[in-house]
């Protein structure tokens, strides 16, 4: 029952590991390669993406950062039922985990249309209903702030004239945040390393019953990363068959 069992997780999560291009990824057994699009990943730019999520000048009040409402401590969200924002505005959701949100298709709670890591980055900062960093209309003084790391942006965009803006800020963060990938849980060091004792035996029961037909939570949280669809380099697109 056991190697059945795992046989069964592995058949529907496996997918070669990959790495490429200058950035070193890391990556855990299973995990394969996230997609970054026209924002290639480097060092550069996730060193300064780093910098910048823990960077309270990001918000208009220099009260708060991104790592405010997601905290690594937290798996990169913040405990709260519903988050806070800069002004002391609460919001009618909870903050999200970032860990292995590069595969996510979609992010946000309530907006399909936002489907990059790039895309959802702005959304903290020019949100009003409810405010969270408070960026809108303030879009040069927030800008402004960052001319000490003039350095830094040029080494993440090299080639530009103008590296600082709110647009790199953007790219630099969702660089930053797609490298936070999660992979070494005891679950995983079960299916992917193959430690039959990786688990408690309440935990071989509650695996049993999330995989099993009368529970049928696996329905719902399936592959590699227990969300359902996901992106990743190399992903068989089913629509088109390619």
């Amino acid at each position: 029952m056991v190697k059945t069992l795992i046989f069964v997780i592995w058949s529907a999560a496996a997918i070669p590991p990959l790495s490429g291009g200058d950035f070193n990824w890391h990556l855990p057994a299973g995990f394969p390669l996230p997609i970054a699009g026209a924002n290639v990943q480097t060092e550069a730019k996730f060193d300064l993406g780093r910098r910048l999520f823990y960077d309270k000048r990001l918000s208009l009040s220099e009260t708060q950062s991104c790592a405010d409402c997601h905290q690594q401590r937290l798996a990169f969200s913040d405990g709260r039922a519903r988050a806070v924002g800069s002004t002391g505005q609460q919001h009618s959701r909870n903050a999200m985990t970032l860990t292995n949100a590069a595969y996510n298709t979609t992010y946000t709670w309530d907006n399909i249309r936002v489907r990059t890591l790039e895309q959802q980055a702005l959304v903290p900062m020019f949100n009003q209903h409810p405010v969270e960093l408070g960026v809108k209309g303030h879009e040069e003084e927030i800008e402004s702030r960052f001319r000490g790391d003039l350095a830094r942006f040029r080494a993440a965009f090299p080639g530009q004239r103008r590296p600082i803006s709110l647009e790199n800020i953007a790219n630099a963060l969702a660089a930053f945040e797609r490298a936070l990938i999660s992979g070494r849980s005891p679950y995983d060091r079960l299916v992917y390393g193959g430690e039959e004792k990786a688990l408690s035996p309440s935990e071989w029961r509650g695996m049993q019953l999330f995989f099993s037909q009368r529970a049928s939570c696996s329905g719902c949280h399936r592959g590699f990363n227990f969300s359902g669809d996901v992106r990743y380099a190399g992903k068989r697109d089913e629509a088109r068959g390619s």
